[in-house]
């Protein structure tokens, strides 16, 4: 019962460090300099490397922005490619197919034709689902832009 609670309490920890307040001009802290960010400003979208903060601006390449003006800060997450998420689909797609193909598998010998075990089916229709899976995951748009501070 002890180690429900600690598990519990880490799980409530960890949804309050990724409910951060994006509204709040502080979380701007997070960033390095170098960090390649997108300033959404009330004249155009800028992007650049990000210099440095203050209380009033914040400072990306050559462009000084005041607090004022900027809608939202986005930086640049690398990682996500295609292959990543087709490889995740493919995870989904055979853990899914399979549990269809095991669910309705099983054999009857009194029926006609041929008799296909419940993990055989289990693993032709997970095959199938893996490459849908990999497919779909393949096409999805990648997010590569992590939102850091919105005034909405």
């Amino acid at each position: 019962m002890h180690s429900l609670r600690k598990f519990a309490l880490l799980c409530m920890l960890a949804a309050a460090v990724q409910a951060q307040d994006r509204r709040d001009w502080q979380s701007l802290a997070k960033l390095e300099a170098g960090d390649n960010i997108r300033l959404s400003l009330k004249g155009g979208l800028v992007e650049g490397a990000f210099q440095n903060w203050t209380p009033e601006q914040v400072t990306a390449g050559t462009t000084t922005a005041k607090r004022e003006d900027v809608l939202k800060i986005e930086r640049h997450r690398s990682g996500g490619t295609r292959g990543k998420h087709a490889a995740i689909g493919a995870l989904i797609g055979f853990g899914a197919g399979f549990a269809i193909g095991a669910g309705t598998g099983g054999c009857n010998h009194e029926q006609f034709g041929p008799c296909i075990s419940r993990g055989e089916g289990g693993a032709v229709v997970g095959a199938v689902g893996a490459l849908i899976g990999a497919g779909v995951g393949a096409l999805l748009p990648r997010r590569n832009w992590e939102l850091v501070y919105s005034t909405r």
